[in-house]
């Protein structure tokens, strides 16, 4: 089993979330979804029929807005991991990749690695040099690894077509294997829409602020303040998002120590797909 980090001595990506500024029909659009989202709640559209006995984790709990009231006559069926809706591709979407630098090696580990979206959910990962590739990944743009969540990497007022929506920064060719399987796929579970499983609407874990602050302020992340929260502490609004209950073997979720909890129970390392994983991008692209 993995060695758990020490605070202080592990790396997690960051959101590369972009600023309202930069997409102004943003909250226009979004507001139409919300309703057309709503309505469809309220109707119960957005409920999966069949049999949960053949399909027990095909029910969704969470909506925009508002999460529903579980009733104790249903079965107790959830889908992990969260998934901003407004920011999927279409179903059986060809995501066209090209790499900007890196050598052989790496180049063709994250390929590997990518696919692996590909066998649970109705998308095309392609690599090649096309130059309108949607998602241009980089080894070298800064030390850290971070990815455009879903379709923010079409706009090209904040990610010019010039640059990379992708990075890998600590991936090079002696790094072990397993390490390469949890980052890529983590990354790519985010040009796919997904989110932090620590900032899902419905994560429940007990920060230890002063801790928290303390860790990620020094190396190698230094981080301000303003930034650990937005990449750690505060957690998504639940509208435009489906998630559900906390899976803490999720490939979203990245380990974090003991240290940094007040109940001192840390996060497990995850390095590949969790079951639930599998089971909510399948349901995610259909």
């Amino acid at each position: 089993m993995p060695k758990l980090k020490k605070s202080g001595d592990f790396r997690i990506c960051i959101d590369r979330v972009i600023p309202d500024e930069f997409q102004p029909a943003r909250a226009m659009a979004h507001k139409a979804a919300v309703d057309k989202y709503l309505a469809a709640v309220r109707s119960k559209a957005s409920m999966i029929s069949g049999n949960v006995a053949k399909a027990p984790f095909r029910r969704h709990i969470t909506a925009i807005g508002e999460l529903p009231r579980l009733d104790a006559r249903d079965p107790i069926s959830v889908l992990r991991m969260a998934v901003i809706n407004q920011k999927k591709w279409e179903h059986g979407y060809k995501l066209k990749c090209k790499f900007l630098d890196g050598d052989s090696k790496q180049q063709k580990t994250v390929e590997e690695k990518a696919q692996m979206w590909c066998k649970y959910a109705n998308v095309h990962i392609a690599f090649g040099s096309d130059p309108n590739s949607e998602i241009r990944i980089s080894f070298s743009a800064d030390a850290g690894s971070w990815s455009a969540i879903g379709t923010d990497c079409l706009v090209t007022t904040y990610f010019p077509k010039h640059q990379p929506t992708m990075n890998f920064g600590w991936l090079k060719d002696d790094t072990p294997d397993d390490e390469y399987e949890r980052v890529v796929v983590h990354e790519f579970g985010h040009a796919l829409g997904c989110i932090h499983e620590h900032q899902s609407p419905t994560e429940k874990l007990e920060w230890d602020v002063a801790a928290v602050y303390k860790s990620f302020s020094g190396p190698p992340n230094y981080w301000s303040e303003q930034e650990i929260d937005h990449n750690v502490i505060q957690k998504y609004s639940p509208q435009g998002i489906t998630a559900s209950a906390f899976d803490e073997k999720s490939i979203m979720l990245y380990q974090f120590p003991g240290s940094l909890f007040n109940n001192r129970k840390g996060t497990p390392l995850n390095q590949r797909l969790s079951e639930l994983d599998k089971q909510m991008i399948a349901e995610m692209y259909p």
